[in-house]
């Protein structure tokens, strides 16, 4: 009588391995449930601490004074690569140069 493990039996190691983790962690005093769906919410994102609030104001005031520090650098600073002026399209002239820029006839 021969006896050989085959590949079905690779998953009953597995499960064993799962079961004997999950009785651990019963044991330990730990909900399975509550484990498990906070896993799966911190995975896909859902499930983030609240940064602390000293922080996030230092940050939003920190931004909100390079937002305004920037503005007033390029506020003053201008954009060489485009007129100050409002810019027109060129018109098509058909009749020449002086047509109708001159009172005389």
């Amino acid at each position: 009588m021969e006896l050989s493990f085959g590949t079905h039996y690779a998953s009953l190691s597995v499960m064993f391995g799962a079961g004997l983790l999950m009785l651990w962690l019963l044991l330990a005093g730990y909900s399975v449930r509550d484990l498990s769906a906070k896993a799966i919410l911190s995975l896909t994102g859902y499930l983030r601490t609240r940064p602390d609030p000293w922080l996030e104001s230092a940050l939003r005031k920190a931004l909100t004074e390079f937002d305004r520090e920037l503005a007033t650098i390029l506020h003053d600073r201008g954009n060489p690569a485009r007129p100050a002026g409002p810019v027109r399209p060129a018109r098509p002239n058909s009749q020449g140069p002086s047509s109708g820029l001159t009172d005389t006839p």
